[in-house]
């Protein structure tokens, strides 16, 4: 070791120490540069959310709430599936105002692209869209969600653009029992992907329009970021004298988390994809073998009896598409230390 230590010599020690000061240099950059953009979404869902606040005029046949149109967990972007031109993804401006920010620009035109849906469809629209490891199907979802439908008049359709990993339990039980007591028509939009809680949403619908790529998956819970029902049936393959007390409550806690899964998204699957009237589908959906993250493309969806369509119309991949990226990718994550905007990981049971 100390022949390792004095063989690197001065010069060696020396540009060990500017590399390890330019990776903490690149991680602090990249720390302020993240804190920046959570500091301009902040300001702008502040802004969403004093808009929302405002009388606003209809965009489709029936009177929609302005949250139909924005929704502070929702993250989308361009006309069509196409990037961001450089100019909007690089510097501030959109639309020949100079005073938006790059994120500015790219919400306007996501909160226009979910507008122009709506008129066209004659619906009110509810994106619920999720780009960044942080975000998923969570409470502020939820109560989204549950205004649009509770302010939407009987009749009104109901669309809505999936693009998400899932989420919460919890919050995903509280909107599919909104969207289960609503009269008017209900359809699904998954251009690319509604995972885990995504596909439960999608199955409340009258209606699943899918991407030709686009995949929905297992509805099987996962809890303490394990899937629940394997660690429920952790017993039965260990006696419990060789098992902790703290594995063996977590088993008893996933297996009531299976069981209250089951229940709840046989209750809210639409009888449009019950084909036999039975808990058949939801049963199979969460203890079928598959993985949790196993994709269920268009045909596969279709033969299990679900209400499939690929007629996607090509608006609906413009509201999916990332926002701008102005930040070079840094192998430093290691050292970034900033905590996750929404206080931590969800909490079990998910649906993710």
């Amino acid at each position: 070791m100390f022949d390792i230590i004095t063989g690197l010599g001065v010069t060696g020690w020396t540009g060990i120490a500017l590399i390890c000061a330019l990776l903490v240099s690149l991680a602090a950059w990249q720390n302020s540069r993240h804190a920046e953009r959570e500091d301009e979404r902040d300001a702008h869902e502040r802004a969403g959310t004093a808009s929302r606040s405002a009388p606003s005029s209809s965009t489709a046949a029936a009177p929609r709430p302005a949250a139909a149109t924005a929704t502070a967990r929702t993250i989308q972007t361009p006309p069509r599936p196409d990037p961001l031109p450089a100019s909007q993804r690089s510097a501030p401006g959109n639309g020949g105002d100079d005073n938006l920010s790059p994120y500015e620009a790219y919400r306007a035109m996501i909160d226009k692209r979910v507008q122009d849906f709506a008129r066209s469809r004659g619906s009110l629209v509810l994106p619920i869209v999720h780009h960044e490891v942080d975000e998923y199907i969570d409470t502020d979802t939820a109560i989204e969600a549950i205004d649009l439908i509770r302010h939407a008049p009987d009749n009104a359709p109901i669309d809505i653009v999936l693009h998400t990993p899932g989420g919460i339990a919890s919050a995903t039980q509280q909107i599919l029992h909104a969207l289960k007591h609503h009269p008017g028509r209900k359809t699904a939009f998954v251009p690319y992907r509604a995972k885990s809680a995504g596909t439960m949403i999608a199955l409340a619908c009258d209606e699943i329009v899918m991407g030709t790529s686009a995949v929905l998956g297992p509805i099987d819970p996962q809890y303490a970021w394990m899937p629940a029902p394997i660690l429920a049936a952790l017993t039965e393959h260990k006696s419990a004298d060789r098992v902790s007390d703290e594995m063996l409550i977590l088993s008893k806690m996933a297996q009531q988390a299976v069981d209250e899964a089951r229940r709840f998204s046989c209750d809210y699957v639409n009888d449009a994809h019950k084909q036999d009237g039975t808990c058949a589908l939801t049963n199979d959906l969460i203890g079928g073998g598959r993985n949790h993250d196993y994709p269920i493309l268009p045909h596969e969806a279709a033969s299990f009896g679900l209400n499939i369509s690929t007629a996607m119309p090509e608006a609906a991949f413009g509201i999916c598409q990332p926002p701008p990226k102005d930040d070079p990718v840094l192998i430093v994550s290691m050292m970034n230390s900033q905590p996750e905007r929404d206080g931590g990981a969800p909490v079990a049971p998910v649906f993710r």
